[in-house]
């Protein structure tokens, strides 16, 4: 709807019954740990604000169609594979996907399946809930797409600039179009060949 904060919505869910209204992407792998990779690569993907913005243009009501779906454009898996300042693109991904995700125990076979455990092989605890954490996070993730999707300066501030309840919400929290400066920061932190989070940004497990 357009009154909603963003088109494109996807979670990573624990298995369950779902209704028909809800729908699944499955990773097509018997290995567990090669599905969990790639769901992980493609909720970063089909979350990126990026990706949201073309949605926009797609969708007519209040449901995203799987044709509509099939038609959006996801980056090609081949270029998470790429390093930027030596980091391998998917292994930042993936360990921003596992602390935005887990944050509560239903999702504890996904961190695990992740590589999140301790020297047991036990699956370690949830991440705690950290607002100014999440948002660098995001907007890291953001940047970098931003940069996937091959998108200049004046592109990205454009694709900015068209989520005005997203605006609205940054200039009464802090008076000032927060999401959009740290993407742009993000975008250029990329393309300068550092792949990473602020620095101050840092999840703790819980206890």
């Amino acid at each position: 709807a357009p009154t909603n904060l963003r088109t494109m919505i996807a979670a990573v869910l624990p298995k369950a019954g779902f209704g028909n209204t809800v729908p699944l992407l499955i990773p097509e792998s018997d290995d567990p740990v090669a599905a969990a990779a790639m769901a992980a690569l493609l909720v970063a993907n089909l979350n990126s604000l990026a990706f949201d913005f073309v949605a926009r243009t797609k969708v007519q009501g209040q449901h995203l169609n799987w044709y509509i779906l099939e038609q959006l454009p996801v980056i090609d898996p081949a270029r998470f594979d790429d390093t930027i300042g030596g980091v391998r693109i998917a292994d930042f991904i993936r360990e921003q996907v596992l602390r935005l995700s887990y944050t509560a125990h239903d999702l504890a076979a996904f961190a695990r399946d992740l590589g999140h455990v301790d020297a047991r092989g036990e699956v370690l605890p949830p991440f705690r809930w950290d607002e100014a954490d999440r948002r660098r996070r995001m907007a890291a993730l953001d940047g970098l797409f931003m940069h996937l999707y091959g998108l200049g300066d004046d592109d990205a501030a454009h694709i900015l600039d068209s989520f005005p309840i997203v605006r609205e919400q940054d200039m009464v929290a802090c008076g000032r179009f927060r999401t959009r400066d740290e993407v742009l920061a993000q975008l250029t932190r990329v393309r300068a060949g550092r792949l990473g989070v602020d620095d101050e940004a840092s999840a703790s497990a819980a206890p």
